[in-house]
């Protein structure tokens, strides 16, 4: 096998050893799961493992960069800038909360959290591979937005930074530290609340949420 082949994203047997891989970090945790507990769960020699991750390090990160890039693309379908952009907003502050609140997901970062000290490399890599990339994501789209004239924003990644943590971060941190959810209105109500007030002094003339 060519290291080509070994390195694509997509390749099947790649996809099989992070299967593998995420089960073991959420029954073990990050430092307890080895690479054989890896290979085995995955069904593959702990040969086969090292031909496409050479540490348990680049794979965690590449779990994070699978899940990050399938909210990436969920996002950029959502925010096509063709319709109103509050209910956009809306939409993508919905989509990335329910991405983001998952347990499975929670875990993965309270293991990150953890392992961020002894692995700082580790951290920097997965905070580049999540947040930034949405960071990014949503300034293209924001600055298309502007473009349109829809929005009045300068900076597009400050503001996409900023609305992130008015979306995310609060319900991020209670769910991390194992406070109840939101009810399903209350969530609604909040993130109605929090679009509005992003979108405050940054709509065009003319232009207002409903």
């Amino acid at each position: 096998m060519t290291e080509e082949i070994a390195s694509t994203e997509d390749n099947p047997k790649r996809q099989q050893i992070l299967d593998g891989a995420r089960r073991m970090f959420l029954e073990h945790g990050f430092e307890a799961a080895s690479m054989q507990d890896v290979a085995r769960a995955a069904g593959v020699s702990k040969g086969t493992l090292y031909v496409y991750f050479d540490s348990k390090e680049a794979m965690f990160e590449a779990l994070v960069l699978r899940e990050c890039s399938r909210l990436q693309d969920t996002v950029r379908r959502i925010a096509s800038g063709s319709g109103d952009i509050r209910d956009e907003l809306m939409a993508i502050a919905r989509q990335m909360l329910a991405a983001l609140l998952q347990p499975e997901v929670l875990a993965a970062m309270r293991m990150m959290i953890g392992a961020g000290e002894k692995f700082p490399d580790l951290a920097r890599g997965i905070y580049e591979a999540g947040p930034m990339r949405s960071v990014h994501t949503l300034a293209d789209y924001l600055g298309r937005r502007a473009r349109q004239g829809d929005v009045d924003i300068h900076d597009c990644d400050a503001a996409a930074a900023e609305f992130l943590d008015l979306i995310v971060s609060g319900l991020q941190r209670r769910a991390l530290l194992m406070m109840p959810p939101l009810s399903p209105q209350m969530l609604d109500a909040f993130v109605a609340q929090r679009v509005d007030r992003f979108l405050t002094g940054r709509l065009a003339t003319g232009s207002r949420p409903r």
